[in-house]
């Protein structure tokens, strides 16, 4: 296993699911009974980026209304990008306990 590349570099080289199988279980007999459709699904929203600027702190999040801009955050998984206006931040600074 020490010596098997990355699950990514290996689907960049054009392996399939099923020969990925094969080369971690090289040895053993494989034998696939099913096929899944697989999708990509991220459950960001701007709720859970409120709570993940809330987790910053007061002090922070006083700095980023001082500034007096919209900060906008990204998601690192989907790449959507959420903006939060120097109001919804107040809002936000007045939920931290």
């Amino acid at each position: 296993m020490q010596n098997i590349s990355s699950v990514t570099t290996l689907l960049e080289e054009g392996h399939t699911p099923e020969s990925l199988l094969e080369k971690v279980l090289e040895g053993f007999d494989v034998e696939i009974n099913d096929r899944v459709p697989t999708e990509f699904y991220c459950n960001c929203s701007k709720e859970r980026v409120e709570k993940a600027l809330i987790s910053i702190g007061r002090k922070d999040l006083n700095e980023l209304i001082q500034e007096g801009k919209e900060v906008e955050l990204n998601c690192h998984f989907c790449n959507k990008n959420y903006v939060f206006s120097v109001e919804e931040l107040k809002e936000i600074l007045r939920k931290c306990k």
